[in-house]
């Protein structure tokens, strides 16, 4: 299926992951967006602006 959001956001299945608490960490995020979904890392677990940051940070790949 192809939309206007999924060529932007280059998401070849228009799978989203849901915002699950305590699960919703980068290594689940990252598989979901590897796999061509959107993953999404879930906010409300995260202690502080700064851990949501480097939850964040740890779900990017260096290419």
């Amino acid at each position: 299926m192809k939309t206007r959001i999924t060529e932007l956001l280059g998401i070849r299945y228009p799978i989203i992951q849901g915002g699950m608490q305590w699960v919703g960490l980068a290594e689940l995020a990252a598989a979901v967006s590897n796999a061509g979904g959107l993953g999404i890392v879930t906010a409300l677990t995260q202690q502080t602006p700064d851990a949501l940051r480097r939850e964040i940070e740890r779900t990017r790949v260096d290419r």
